[in-house]
């Protein structure tokens, strides 16, 4: 198994990126293919001690892609950063999955005009792992600000296949966001999607999810357009923050509250574990013929050691081939 990683994009590349694939090799027991400057890679590896067997690198010859850039920038100038090298090196079969920690909307772009979607996808979508103590997948978070309601549909088909042959979740429970819990509520987009959801057999759908129930973890696949599910993850890094803020304001507040904090050190600990994105590893993009999986722009090595086993269980795990065969035969059988 070799995981491509684009390894100049995002925040803290090229240091975090490369230290936390290296981890995620030693881990995962993959191979890597590292893309970007030659040097800076060595330098990286040699600073942390690892060693860069198992891994080739890539050099690319353009100007990296920034978070300030164009979306189709990865096909036009910048069409040999190291965003777009390692995605058409994925394309060419070099790697068996993808790691970019870089602008999202231009690795979107790149993922569909360069991988393509899986035939009879029409819009992918960004799967984002939210980490409610047991994962839930946000689908979309927001790559597809305006859908059908065959598009939520299929976000619930590859959500709920994601979790269960890439987490092992059994039988995942679907939910559909909404302002209410009734069917009647929603726009005719969140009405027409529930009635088609509530109508699919395969689907475990358990009805609408309003936003104050989204926290409680009950769920293993929460399903919106890109627009609104990009606010919900917006909302829950928030909410994160401002808790593990509280926290802090309460034990530091005097010296009372930093005795307490040495009694509850542990479960505290725990707590800022359980609500890590890191540990989660990034989002995977639903419906792109390969799998790619986008890691958070500030991602640190930890996080990236995380994406490297999640590209690494999403290549191994059939689910883009499995998806290709049911469009194929459905296809076959209209025009049979």
């Amino acid at each position: 198994m070799k995981i491509i990683v684009d390894c100049m994009s995002g925040d803290n590349a090229p240091e975090e990126i490369v230290r936390g694939a290296l981890e995620g090799k030693q881990k995962e027991n993959v191979e890597l293919l590292l893309v970007g400057n030659e040097a800076a890679i060595r330098e990286v590896a040699s600073k942390y001690n690892f060693s860069l067997d198992g891994c080739t690198i890539v050099e690319n010859t353009g100007e990296n892609i920034t978070m300030e850039d164009d979306a189709t920038s990865v096909v036009k100038e910048k069409n040999e950063s190291s965003m777009a090298v390692a995605l058409k090196l994925l394309k060419d079969g070099q790697g068996d999955g993808m790691v970019s920690a870089g602008n999202t909307g231009a690795l979107l772009t790149g993922a569909t005009l360069i991988l393509r979607r899986i035939k009879g996808v029409r819009r992918p979508a960004l799967g984002a792992v939210l980490p409610f103590g047991t994962p839930t997948l946000l689908a979309d978070a927001g790559a597809q600000a305006v859908c059908a309601p065959e598009d939520l549909v299929m976000f619930a088909r590859m959500g709920s296949m994601y979790m269960n042959k890439v987490m092992g979740v059994e039988n995942p429970k679907v939910a559909l966001i909404n302002n209410g819990a009734e069917e009647c509520k929603g726009t005719d987009l969140q009405k027409e999607t529930y009635q088609a959801l509530k109508n699919i057999p395969e689907i475990n759908f358990a009805g609408n999810i309003e936003g104050r129930e989204i926290f409680d973890g009950e769920y293993d696949v929460l399903i919106a357009d890109g627009f609104t599910g990009n606010i919900v993850l917006k909302t829950c890094e928030g909410a994160g923050k401002f808790v593990k803020k509280c926290l802090s304001d309460v034990f530091y507040r005097n010296f009372s509250s930093k005795i307490a904090y040495l009694f509850a050190k542990g479960s505290v600990n725990q707590l800022r574990k359980d609500t890590s994105y890191d540990s989660h590893g990034g989002a995977p993009f639903l419906g792109i013929a390969k799998p790619v999986i986008k890691g958070h722009g500030s991602s640190n090595h930890i996080s990236i050691a995380a994406c490297v086993g999640q590209a690494k269980r999403y290549a191994e795990s059939g689910m883009i081939e499995y998806i290709a065969s049911l469009k194929t035969s459905s296809t076959e059988e209209k025009d049979a």
